[in-house]
């Protein structure tokens, strides 16, 4: 018997092996759709056991609960800057939109089943996507009620704008990956041109942020 064939499998670690298998639940679940999912093909591609699998999530529903998390708990990270170093307010706004578009790139499975999907599995996992999108919108609207004159802009109107910006955000990401045609540049440019667009007709909170001519 060769050397290899001898040694024991290496035991994967709790953490990875659960980050394996929802990897696979949530390829599965784009493909089949979560009506459509089995949990022997979840299985089969995390390349473990149904004990095993059933051990860290006891039913599908549990799965799917927790890919919805994972992907809301990244994408709010990928849009919290907490000591920007950028004054400018264009280079701020490339700057966040390519950590956008770096989430969706990176995470695009998990992104198509926050902002895409129309799952209608449970009332409770429809209200935490929900709630997710809704946390999206607050800490636009919060950064942008943070960068104006609180007394010309109110923060009533500071979350009307984060929605206008954040539907954009989404419709122009969605678009982008169904695309297959148009660069990504051209995407995170338009997109880029078109924020700053809304942000820099509001009266800022210090005089320091520039405003650049033509964006």
């Amino acid at each position: 018997m060769k050397d290899e064939e001898a040694k024991p499998r290496k035991r994967l670690p709790a953490s990875e092996r659960k980050k394996l298998i929802l990897d696979a639940a949530l390829r599965t679940f784009v493909e089949y759709g979560y009506h459509g999912a089995i949990m022997d093909t979840i299985a089969e591609r995390a390349n473990v056991t149904k004990p095993i699998l059933y051990r860290h999530f006891p039913s599908k529903k549990d799965l799917l609960q927790a890919i919805v998390e994972r992907s809301g708990d990244e994408l709010r990270s990928s849009m919290i800057e907490p000591n920007s170093p950028f004054v400018d307010l264009q280079d701020r706004i490339r700057h966040d939109v390519k950590a956008h578009f770096d989430f969706v790139e990176r995470r695009e499975m998990g992104y198509r089943l926050i902002i895409e999907s129309n799952l209608q599995v449970s009332e409770e996992i429809s209200y935490r996507i929900a709630e997710i999108r809704n946390d999206i919108k607050d800490l636009v609207a919060e950064s942008i009620y943070n960068n104006v004159d609180p007394t010309q802009v109110s923060r009533d109107r500071a979350e009307v704008i984060a929605v206008m910006i954040v539907g954009m955000v989404e419709s122009t990401a969605i678009h982008w990956i169904n695309s297959g045609e148009l660069s990504r540049e051209i995407f995170e440019d338009s997109l880029v041109r078109g924020i700053f667009g809304i942000l820099a007709g509001l009266p800022p909170s210090d005089s320091r942020i520039k405003r650049l001519p033509g964006g």
